[in-house]
């Protein structure tokens, strides 16, 4: 009786495009089920690689193709399903891999609230979810993004994903990933936007990063930039958030040069 229950459970969710479910939806698709009961089935097709659970009472159809011990489905979409029904974005490194300016995969995905999520940090069959809470005042500049021909997720735009790597360098890799992304993206990226979005961000330290590539990187210099050159503070933060604590300040950006800062130019133009 429980093997039918657990294939029509697949037959049904499967045949409505709903690859995805949680153990209320199947209480509502089952009203005369006893609840424990259908806890139970779920329990089991579990066991049996019918389904994988991404969170608490939340479950995937394994494709019958695929490996029930390896199985995930794509990572932007899992975020997707365990942020059901609250604000997020795909952001930091995994956007950089949505706009395509990464070349190093990586075994995490990052994801953006506005509000905290407990634990941070989640493994799902071996890959790590990291929840990254941002204030009212940096949670903006993010869309509805195609990630393939079928699926939408979340993700911040490529202005947004830019001022957020400056804030947070050691998310994406740090200044080398950085610099690269902000190189190939030049022609792509809405100059006027990234300034707006820099300045509505209130972050001191990537602007001072990013002035400081527009430089490195021989970017475009406008009168906007001189403006913000003129406004840096006296904090002298580090150029990359995932290198030392130590350097030398420059005081044109200031910022404590903590990287060989060769390495962003040889990393783009070698």
């Amino acid at each position: 009786m429980r093997n039918i229950v657990s294939w029509d459970i697949i037959k049904r969710f499967s045949g409505a495009d709903q690859d995805c479910f949680t153990f209320q939806d199947v209480l509502l698709e089952y009203p005369d089920a006893n609840r424990i009961y259908l806890s139970r089935v779920l329990a089991g097709m579990v066991e049996k690689g019918m389904l994988v659970k991404l969170n608490r009472n939340l479950y995937h159809i394994v494709p019958s193709s695929a490996d029930p011990n390896k199985y995930i489905p794509d990572w932007h979409l899992v975020a997707k399903y365990l942020m059901k029904g609250k604000e997020y974005y795909v952001g930091y490194y995994s956007a950089m891999q949505v706009h395509g300016l990464i070349t190093q995969p990586s075994l995490k995905e990052i994801v953006v609230t506005n509000l905290q999520v407990k634990p941070s940090l989640k493994k799902i069959r071996g890959i790590e979810f990291q929840f990254v809470y941002h204030t009212e005042t940096r949670f903006f500049g993010f869309k509805n993004t195609w990630i393939d021909k079928h699926d939408k997720v979340m993700v911040s735009d490529l202005e947004k994903t830019i001022v957020d790597a400056l804030t947070r360098p050691h998310l994406c890799g740090g200044m080398i990933e950085i610099g690269k992304a902000l190189y190939e993206s030049k022609e792509k990226i809405n100059l006027q936007k990234l300034i707006d979005y820099l300045n509505r961000n209130e972050n001191k330290a990537s602007i001072k990063r990013y002035l400081f590539l527009v430089d490195l990187l021989g970017l475009i210099w406008t009168n906007h930039h001189e403006e913000m050159l003129k406004k840096l503070g006296q904090s002298f933060p580090l150029l990359d958030t995932s290198g030392p604590n130590q350097g030398k300040k420059d005081s044109r950006f200031g910022l404590k040069i903590n990287i060989d800062t060769e390495t962003i130019k040889n990393s783009i133009f070698t």
